[in-house]
């Protein structure tokens, strides 16, 4: 029941916005601009952009707030407007986005396990080890963890924010999830051989 009162909150909120209440629209902000940010840092690799662009974003969700028709979550709807402001800051600076190309992966059972494998390294103490060894990936790879395990969104919702086909979302998830092991135990190998 909690779910349903939060959506139907949610859902006035958005109202008022629409009709042009900026208080709520600030609730909108405060509700959303952590996560974001996040995404938006991921992609452009430093704060000042990020921040633009997480503040873009807001602004263009604020100018098209009547197109938003709540087929979708509100927040997959925000993510894919900061997404795209990103590409779109990306593309002025003439950065290289690379696309990972890849197979189907037919065993969809491994991000259930992940799912729970990822929390319980949240909760650890090493949750500034998960941050570091996500810094260490590319952008792509950034992209499809903060989605799915940070934002938790769905397969469904990174393809629609992205753009990506389900195939190669699934393709980047599995691909990043084992190179972000990977990077996260070689930081922790360094730093038990620094200890000895």
């Amino acid at each position: 029941m909690k779910g349903h009162n939060e959506s139907y909150a949610m859902e006035l909120i958005i109202a008022k916005v629409k009709q042009g209440d900026m208080v709520a629209f600030n609730a909108l902000i405060d509700e959303y601009k952590g996560m974001a940010f996040t995404l938006a840092l991921k992609m452009m690799k430093n704060r000042e952009d990020a921040e633009e662009v997480a503040q873009d974003a807001f602004v263009k969700a604020y100018k098209y707030i009547n197109q938003f028709e709540g087929k979708s979550k509100f927040s997959t709807w925000l993510y894919t407007i900061v997404y795209n402001t990103a590409l779109t800051r990306l593309k002025k600076k003439k950065l290289d986005m690379q696309d990972i190309e890849g197979h189907v992966i037919e065993d969809s059972s491994a991000y259930a396990e992940s799912g729970s494998e990822w929390r319980k390294l949240q909760k650890d103490e090493r949750s500034s080890y998960i941050q570091q060894a996500l810094e260490l990936l590319v952008s792509e790879d950034q992209i499809v963890i903060t989605l799915f395990y940070l934002n938790e969104n769905s397969l469904a919702e990174i393809c629609e924010i992205t753009g990506w086909e389900l195939s190669n979302v699934k393709v980047r998830l599995h691909r990043a999830r084992k190179r972000l092991l990977a990077a996260l135990e070689k930081l922790l190998d360094t730093e038990v051989k620094s200890l000895l």
